[in-house]
Formats: C-alpha cells, sequence, structure tokens
C-alpha cells in the first residue's frame, strides 16, 4: 500500500502540468522585391497566434518555402516575437531567391498574380514549459504583390 501511494505522488506534478499547444502560422502574403540576374527578394508575411492562455517568446523560427508545389529555398526570422496569451502578431522576414538554382518553370511561378504558398518548419520557443521546437506547416492561397 505504501509503494503505491509513492507512486501516486510521483505522478501528480506530472499531471499539473499543461502540454504547450505550438503557435498557429499563417501566410499572409507575398511580395516580390528587386529583380537581378541571379536574384530576387521576396517579402514573406505571416501572422503568429497564440493558443496558450500563458506567454510565450519565440526566439527565431525558420521555414522551408514552397511556392505552387515547387521549394523555393529556406528561410528565417532571427528576431525574437513575444506573444502574449492568445495573443497574435505580424510578422515579415526577407526571404533571398537564386535564379540560377531554379528551373525556367519555377522562375515563371513567381510572374502570376495569385500562387499557393507553403511553409514548413519550427519555432524555437520559450515559456513557463521550458524551452522547445514546436513544427509547423501552413497552406494558403495569396496574391504575389509585386
Amino acid at each position: 500500500m505504501r509503494r503505491m501511494r509513492v507512486l501516486v505522488l510521483a505522478l501528480v506534478p506530472v499531471a499539473g502540468c499543461a502540454t504547450v499547444k505550438t503557435p498557429i502560422l499563417a501566410l499572409d502574403g507575398l511580395k516580390l522585391g528587386d529583380m537581378g540576374l541571379s536574384g530576387a527578394a521576396l517579402d514573406v508575411g505571416f501572422r503568429v497566434r497564440n493558443p496558450n492562455p500563458e506567454p510565450m517568446t519565440i526566439e527565431r523560427f525558420e521555414y522551408e518555402l514552397f511556392v505552387n508545389g515547387n521549394r523555393l529555398g529556406r528561410g528565417f526570422q532571427p528576431a525574437e516575437l513575444e506573444l502574449p496569451g492568445y495573443g497574435e502578431t505580424k510578422v515579415r522576414t526577407r526571404f533571398d531567391i537564386n535564379l540560377l538554382s531554379l528551373p525556367r518553370a519555377v522562375q515563371d511561378v513567381l510572374r502570376e498574380d495569385r500562387v499557393h504558398a507553403r511553409a514548413k518548419g519550427r519555432f524555437y520557443a520559450t515559456g513557463s514549459f521550458g524551452r522547445k521546437k514546436l513544427g509547423f506547416n501552413s497552406d494558403a492561397e495569396v496574391e504575389l504583390q509585386r
């Protein structure tokens, strides 16, 4: 009986810990910037929402970007984002595209007005839950602004 009581008491702190929900990342637009002979700049807009009642800090996030099913490369957001409980913020990241490494068909996609964009990656977050890597995957139909 004593052994069972010790086991129950050992599990109490675990039961009190809530699991953290992954922040919700939504693509909020793409804007094509300067284009040169070998490359182009793309501003990628995101909305990030905290689905948890506790505040969290996203130290940074990194992602792969796909447009109409074609991988354009990797991007990142190096600056911290402070998210209050149930809070939301917008962020824009600069994404450099090496046009020399992309097939011509993929380059043609960048001339369309509306595209299907997908960002897949991970957040590096801290909060009352400690430090965690949290994966995300976001799809959206967005206008490709010039």
